[in-house]
């Protein structure tokens, strides 16, 4: 059984709450999809100031919508286009302050300013992608980068 905790302190200070959390959340279970919807459930319980959270999985050179918690979302990514296709393809996080300053982004959700991607990489092979959307401008810094390629080695032991 989940339950909600009330994170007090710095994010310093939550983050290794939050690892904790997530590796008690997918203790025993191996199924990708389970463990991708709790995943991306937890993230929107956690993070403040987000409008949207989920993964991307590749499948036929592309990246397709997997569980995430938001509005509906596209559906289809080409890799290399948006911030969701350029850190898929160059295998690396991306970290945008402002999106309407990114070359080829891809709006979908109009509320999103900026944006956080990190590849899923399995034995060196990329498996998707982790997409956090905030309606705030440079809303995410070097230590959220930091914890969310944390948070995604853990998970990918999972998938």
């Amino acid at each position: 059984m989940f339950s909600v905790e009330m994170y007090k302190g710095s994010k310093k200070e939550q983050f290794p709450l939050a690892i904790k959390q997530l590796k008690a959340l997918l203790d025993g279970e191996d199924d990708r999809i389970a463990n991708l919807s709790n995943a991306s459930a937890f993230l929107n319980q956690f993070l403040e100031n987000i409008n949207w959270v989920g993964f991307y999985l590749v499948k036929d050179e592309q990246l397709v919508l997997g569980p995430f918690q938001g509005l509906p979302a596209c559906v289809r990514i080409p890799l290399g286009k948006g911030v969701c296709g350029t850190a898929a393809a160059n295998k690396r996080t991306e970290r945008v302050a402002d999106v309407h300053q990114f070359p080829g982004h891809i709006a979908c959700d109009a509320a999103s300013n900026s944006e956080i991607v990190v590849p899923l990489i399995k034995d060196n092979i990329l498996i998707g992608v982790l997409d956090i959307d905030s309606p705030i401008k440079n809303r995410f810094d070097k230590m959220d980068e930091a914890f969310l390629e944390e948070f995604v080695e853990i998970l990918v032991k999972y998938i």
